[in-house]
């Protein structure tokens, strides 16, 4: 993932006879001030929101610094000037009609888009909820199953307080239940400008539909591909 020579931390976590490193991010001295400056910042937001945490249409996305699963950091300001569409998922989950169905659409909206003239521009991105198992490592394995493009689509892991308020903000809810994590779905669609545009609820979506959307922020709606 590019981190030959380079400095990682992680927790050493032991069950049964078995240790893994877990939460293994960049150890790099101005990464991690960015990220501790983003998510300061972020649960500042959240708590002066109070209850209505979720952005609605028309609002800007909140700010991030996560890693990529090239363990590159990016930032908000990475995907400005890119209709994007957004998920969250988790990469052990094996509820078939969950994350499991959520990237398999995420893939045909990705094949769907590499079809159209004028939709190289789109970006797509999903961002765990689980960053202490999804380090970058995990989730460019986890990409490479599905046959994940890695130029137009990131996944991204990293502080794990900085996620649990991204996913307030997005409307992400998920709850702790017999050693997996039961959680709802939804699909968010951003403009170049940064602002929540269209929403779907579920882990499954229409990715014909909302790669028209996305070719219709870029400015190139109506092309067809020959």
């Amino acid at each position: 993932m590019g981190w030959v020579g380079r400095t990682v931390r992680y927790e050493v976590v032991t069950e049964a006879t078995e240790t893994q490193a877990r939460g293994i991010v960049s150890a790099d001295a101005e990464e991690l001030r960015r990220v501790a400056e983003v998510t300061d910042t972020l649960r500042r937001e959240t708590v002066d929101k109070g209850r209505m945490v979720s952005r609605m249409p028309n609002e800007l996305m909140p700010n991030m610094a996560l890693w990529d699963q090239s363990g590159r950091l990016v930032m908000k300001k990475d995907f400005l000037g890119h209709p994007l569409a957004l998920n969250f998922v988790f990469t052990s989950c094996r509820v078939a009609r969950m994350c499991p169905a959520s990237t398999s659409s995420m893939k045909q909206l990705g094949d769907a888009l590499a079809k159209l003239p004028g939709a190289a521009n789109v970006r797509l991105l999903t961002i765990t909820f689980d960053p202490e198992t999804d380090s970058p490592g995990v989730l460019r394995t986890y990409a490479d199953g599905y046959g994940i493009d890695h130029e137009r689509h990131r996944f991204l892991t990293g502080d794990a307080g900085q996620i649990k308020d991204l996913m307030r903000h997005y409307g992400i809810q998920t709850l702790r239940d017999d050693g997996t994590i039961v959680h709802n779905a939804a699909l968010i669609v951003i403009s170049p400008e940064g602002r929540i545009t269209y929403r779907s609820e579920g882990a499954s979506f229409d990715a014909e539909d909302v790669a028209a959307r996305l070719l219709k922020l870029s400015g190139t709606a109506g092309t067809k591909s020959r």
